[in-house]
Formats: C-alpha cells, structure tokens, sequence
C-alpha cells in the first residue's frame, strides 16, 4: 500500500458518507483532541507502547482529514502549499531512525493546539478580527499530520494502522446525529448539489458550501431564522482565514407557496431578518431608500454577500433553473471573499462576463441588472423590469 493524502482523504470522506462521524456527538475536532490527550497519557517508547499508539495516531489523522473535508480544504493542495510531500511514501518523511514516540507526541500536541483555539473562536461570539494570531485551519492541519506521521515508523505501518481502522467501521451502526450541527452537512447542502453540477458556472461543481439546520414546518419562519444564526455566523466568522465558497438556505414551498409572488414575499422576509440581525445597521430593517442607491451592497458583519435565488418556477431557459429539485426555494450567500479568489481584481469584469457568455450558449441569458439589489431576485423573464421586492412590506 502506497499512502497518498489525496487517497486518504477521499477514502474518509466515503466512511463518513457510509457510517456518518463514528466519534459523534462529539465534533471532529473535540475528538482529535481527545486523542492527542490519550497519546499523552500512553506515554513510553517501547515495542508495545509504539504498536498501541498507532491506533490512536491513525484517529488523529482521521479526525484531521474528516475536519479538513468539513472545512473544504483539499489536503493534496495545503501540503505542496507547506512544501510537503503529498505522496507519504515519500522518503523525506520516513528517517532511518523512527522519532521517539514521546518526542513525536510532544509535537503533535504543539500542532493541534491552535487548532483547538481556531475552533474556539468558530463557535464563539466574537467578531471577525477580534483575535489576530488566529490562523487558517488550511495551513494548521498540515502540521497536526505531519506531526502524527512522525509518529510511525514507516509509510507501510501507517497504511496498515488506516486500514485497520477504517475496516473497524464496516459493522458499526450509522452514527447518531452530532449533538453539534454540522453546517457541511445541512440538507440544504444536499439539495443545491444538482444545481451545482448543471449549472453553467464553471467554478460550481467544486464550490464547498454549508447550510443551517433543516427548517422545521412546526416553528415559524422567524425561529427557523434564529436557529440558522449560529451556523451562518460561524460561516462569516472563518471568512479571512479560510474560505467556505456559500451558505445555502432552502424554504419548503409547501409551507410558504410555490408561486413568483411567494417567493418575493420570502426574500423580502429573508432580507430584513438578516438586515435586522447581521448588518451595523441592526436592528434596523432593510431602508429600500438606501438599498438602491448604486453604491449599496449587502454586508453581513463586515463580508461584503452576493445572494443568488433559485426556485421551482423559474423555467428551463432561466440562469437559476432548479434543474430538476422541487419543494423548495433556494437562496445561497456568496461571500466576495470567495468570489475574487477565483476572479482576481484584475480579470473579475473580463471573466464575469464571460461566465454570461456561457450561461447565454446554454441558452439561459443571464443580463445584468444595474444595481445590486436588483441582481439577487431575477425577473422569471430576462427581458422583463427589474423586481422590486424590496418595496414589499415584510411580514415577520
């Protein structure tokens, strides 16, 4: 077996797919701590100590990768940005001597300590900023693997310690459900996903993107809000260190009506609660005086937000065509920090228009509005006026 943290990677993303996180209720971070913890209290260096260890090794390394995929950092992709190896066979890794296993702990639990403090301040109140020595999980988790491999003493025992324990999982029972929400696996995130790979945007099908809790059609859409507010603030807090391309809502259109009308009253809705929650206006709805001033934008705590609306009536030949998911209307926030890792400032007017192009010689034409405010709702024709949703009174 040759190890390669691409194949690694993606063999965790499938047992998680199949079984669900075995670790729950814990969250993937809290349980890669717990093992570097037990790793500490094994102590030794002997034969035995070294094979016992290994066990706990290749969880942190699991638990790594599967907080790594959460988080949508390609792990092939962080370690030639750390200058590492992707292929672990690689000899660099494997010294003639083995690191004493105290000595290896010793540097794991030095790398997975900012992770802990990184993910504190996910689940934190605190604003963006507000902690500056603060790094991005895509270039803590490297380490913390680095730090395990150098536990083994060879490419050949890790592979067999990874294999051990992803077979473990075969006859376990699907996990319960995390007692924390994992946004990286909201429902919405699964019913966007057709839309991601049909659409004609060539930078969807990779987007990683997180949602909030299912909506529940016995709470009103008020306390669906309000419940979203964690996951969502979570989502704006990662935003300058690492960088989750979109967080995706999805309404039930049995609940709230499937027609062109219903939707607009939802936006307009969906609008004031963030404007009213997440913006340095709060908690001062939405002004449409302001919003149509040309140089308006929508910032949630300090992310500048784009909002593409998808729903079940836009036809065929409509650039937010459903393509095929039914029973919802679908609103996902794209913060510009996404956007322009991808369009740089330099190619961001000349790339936009050409993704336009493409979408127009898939027959979907997709015009720009002129203001802002404007391009989130889109007439169902293209050529229609724009849709003043905003003049609509809210209802919450």
């Amino acid at each position: 077996m040759r190890p390669h943290i691409a194949r690694i990677q993606e063999a965790v993303r499938r047992m998680v797919a199949d079984r669900g996180p075995y670790w729950a209720p814990d969250p993937a971070d809290v349980y890669l701590a717990e093992r570097v913890a037990a790793l500490r209290e094994a102590g030794g260096g002997d034969a035995a100590d070294r094979s016992a260890a290994g066990r706990h090794l290749a969880e942190v390394i699991v638990a790594a990768v599967a907080l790594a995929d959460g988080y949508g950092i390609p792990l092939q992709q962080a370690f030639v940005e750390a200058s590492w190896p992707a292929d672990l066979t690689e000899a660099s890794l494997w010294p003639e001597r083995p690191l004493p296993l105290p000595e290896a702990v010793e540097r794991l639990t030095a790398a997975a300590e900012p992770v802990r403090r990184t993910m504190a301040f996910h689940r934190s109140d605190a604003r963006q900023g507000s902690d500056p020595d603060l790094a991005a999980l895509r270039g803590l988790l490297p380490d913390v693997l680095r730090a395990a491999l150098a536990g083994f003493a060879s490419y050949e025992e890790l592979g067999e310690q990874l294999v051990r324990l992803l077979e473990s999982t075969r006859g376990r029972e699907r996990a319960a459900a995390e007692s924390e929400f994992d946004p990286s696996r909201a429902e919405s995130v699964r019913l966007i996903r057709p839309i991601q790979m049909e659409t004609f945007c060539p930078f969807a099908q990779k987007s990683v993107l997180w949602g909030p809790p299912s909506y529940d059609e016995d709470r009103s859409f008020t306390d669906n809000m309000k419940a979203s507010l964690p996951a969502v603030r979570r989502f704006l807090r990662i935003l300058d260190r690492d960088v989750i391309d979109g967080f995706v809502y999805a309404f039930p259109t049995r609940v709230f009506g499937d027609t062109f009308d219903d939707l607009a009253q939802v936006f307009r809705n969906f609008m004031e609660f963030l404007h009213r929650n997440l913006t340095e206006a709060a908690p001062a709805g939405l002004d449409p005086a302001l919003a149509t001033d040309p140089r308006w934008y929508f910032v949630l705590e300090g992310e500048e937000c784009f909002i593409s609306v998808f729903a079940p009536c836009y036809p065929h030949d409509h650039s937010r065509y459903m393509n095929g998911v039914e029973g919802h209307f679908i609103f996902m926030l794209q913060p510009e920090a996404a956007i322009v890792r991808v369009l740089t400032k330099d190619d961001y007017h000349p790339r936009s228009e050409a993704i336009r192009r493409r979408f127009q010689d898939g027959f979907q034409r997709y015009p720009l509005a002129d203001l802002e405010i404007d391009r989130f709702l889109l007439p169902l024709r293209a050529d229609d006026p724009p849709v003043r949703w905003y003049e609509l009174a809210p209802t919450l």
